[in-house]
């Protein structure tokens, strides 16, 4: 091949060439990160308007929220209010209850203390009345075995000119309820008769232990146990 050939077909060669580069460069700028930055920004607006739709749903849901406080407030305050209304009438019940039983221990050691003094004071001009009063305190099989013992013990105050009276009484509560109790009785009672009044003696002095029982009958506290030693002696 001649030089002018060789020069012939770089000039042919040549002539295309200057083209090419030009429509390689529109290919490459619709492939580059410049041309692609257009597209993103529909997608932006999408995500945009995405949010300002969804925005309203917890706005709602915050109303309505906000409407249900005052319900749910007021709720919670009438259950704490029906809770100490109840805690109020339990403490009002157990401390009536407390005093209630209070009254009933006073009331019945009050009674067994008069009870105590009535049965231990007698003489022979009074004996009648005083077996009317002790039966009318009295109740129960007690009342029964205290109406038998009672003419034995008028004859033998009677025939010994026997007269007893209390110098001392204390009472003290044992066990009970409003309705029964128990009460410890110590009696200091003095007694004295025609054989000691004969002998110039002084009258004796003797301290009784004895454990009443009591019940409630209507509105006053009877005696229904009652073991005075001279008593059992003539049961005996």
């Amino acid at each position: 091949m001649s030089t002018d050939d060789v020069g012939a077909e770089n000039q042919n060669s040549d002539a295309p060439k200057a083209d090419v580069p030009a429509e390689d460069k529109t290919v490459e700028i619709g492939k580059s990160g410049d041309a692609a930055a257009p597209k993103s920004e529909p997608k932006q607006a999408m995500d945009t308007s995405a949010k300002g739709a969804a925005q309203p749903g917890p706005q709602n849901g915050g109303k309505e929220r906000g409407a249900l406080v005052p319900i749910v407030a007021a709720f919670v305050a009438g259950v704490l209010l029906v809770a100490a209304v109840t805690a109020v009438i339990v403490f009002y019940r157990q401390a009536s209850n407390r005093g209630d039983q209070l009254d009933a221990h006073e009331a019945a050691t009050t009674a067994a203390c008069e009870y105590g003094k009535l049965i231990s004071t007698y003489d022979p001009q009074t004996i009648d009345d005083y077996l009317k009063k002790v039966d009318a305190a009295s109740t129960g099989e007690w009342k029964d075995q205290f109406a038998k013992l009672g003419q034995d013990l008028k004859g033998v105050v009677v025939d010994a000119k026997a007269t007893s009276s209390t110098y001392d009484m204390q009472c003290g509560f044992q066990s009970g309820d409003t309705e029964s109790a128990k009460v410890l009785v110590v009696i200091g009672q003095t007694t004295t008769n025609v054989n000691i009044a004969a002998a110039n003696k002084p009258p004796s002095k003797v301290e009784l232990v004895v454990v009443a029982g009591l019940k409630k009958v209507g509105d006053k506290w009877l005696v229904d146990k009652f073991d005075l030693p001279i008593l059992k002696q003539m049961g005996n």
